[in-house]
């Protein structure tokens, strides 16, 4: 009975994450950049018994020899689809959407004076210009968390306002000189798209960005080790566009509906298991 209780008891915490997993997909349906997360559930461990006299829990036990007795089920891995996401046509020059594998680079300032930025990765490219506080007629560009995109090397982008800035599909920044008087040129910076090697050591840290989960990393690794600057033949990056959310409302529906109903059963389950054990109880007394 107890094993009932146990089995039917984790299947509720099982359904009920993939429920909140559900839910957090529906509720990101129109969030720029957001991969929706799939859940996958595994079997608990199971027990044999071969049901001999010697065994003294065993006697008189009716069970076929070798009978595998298992414990429910629990929440196996919550993965990130990174398929792609729909392109959303905004014509703002600053608005970036990666096509294919890649994440932005994004840079917080250390809160320790002189300490290394923190680096975040994201897939939201809606960017917009910033004026420098540390230098005149200089401009970064920031997203709406105030965090910079970085480049090749891990430093804010940084723009001069005296040139027009155009950003071409494998992340060059191109310049031209706002009198026209001068041909266009490419900066020294790019946009520093690089490439998670196992999006699993991800952590969602809120406001659509990731970081490196570093209980995540094997023993003797470290974020390094899973992190790779992407060379500019590799990044395909279009101007003008957003990258939407790759979650489809229907089959997020479907699942929610298909959760939703192994919760109802399974908290049936707990019902009946809990008025068996009663009236077992009762007969006992």
């Amino acid at each position: 009975m107890n094993t009932s209780l146990f089995i039917s008891s984790g299947a509720l915490q099982a359904y009920q994450q993939k429920i909140d997993t559900t839910a957090n997909n529906v509720a990101n349906v129109n969030t720029i950049g957001f991969k929706r997360r799939d859940q996958s559930f595994s079997e608990i461990l199971a027990s044999q018994f071969n049901n001999q006299p010697l065994i003294n829990q065993e006697i008189g036990r009716h069970t076929p020899n070798g009978i595998r007795v298992g414990y429910g089920t629990r929440t196996g891995l919550t993965q990130i689809d990174n398929e792609q996401g729909q392109a959303v046509q905004t014509g703002n020059p600053f608005d970036l959407m990666i096509a294919g594998k890649g994440f932005f680079q994004i840079g917080y300032p250390s809160a320790f004076a002189g300490g290394p930025n923190e680096v975040r990765y994201t897939r939201d490219g809606n960017f917009h210009v910033s004026p420098n506080p540390n230098k005149q007629g200089s401009f970064h560009l920031v997203n709406a968390n105030g965090g910079y995109l970085l480049d090749q090397n891990g430093n804010p982008i940084e723009l001069d306002g005296q040139y027009e800035v155009n950003i071409d599909p494998m992340g060059q920044i191109q310049l031209k000189n706002k009198n026209g008087q001068a041909a266009t040129f490419k900066s020294a910076q790019q946009v520093g798209i690089v490439d998670i090697q196992n999006p699993h050591v991800l952590q969602n840290v809120g406001e659509n960005e990731f970081a490196i989960d570093p209980n995540a990393l094997a023993n003797g690794r470290n974020a390094a080790n899973y992190v790779r600057m992407m060379a500019p033949g590799e990044i395909q990056i279009t101007t003008g566009y957003l990258e939407g959310s790759n979650v489809d409302l229907s089959k997020e529906m479907t699942d929610l509906m298909t959760a939703q109903k192994g919760f109802q059963l399974n908290a049936r389950a707990v019902s009946y298991a809990d008025q068996m054990s009663g009236i077992t109880n009762n007969i006992l007394k």
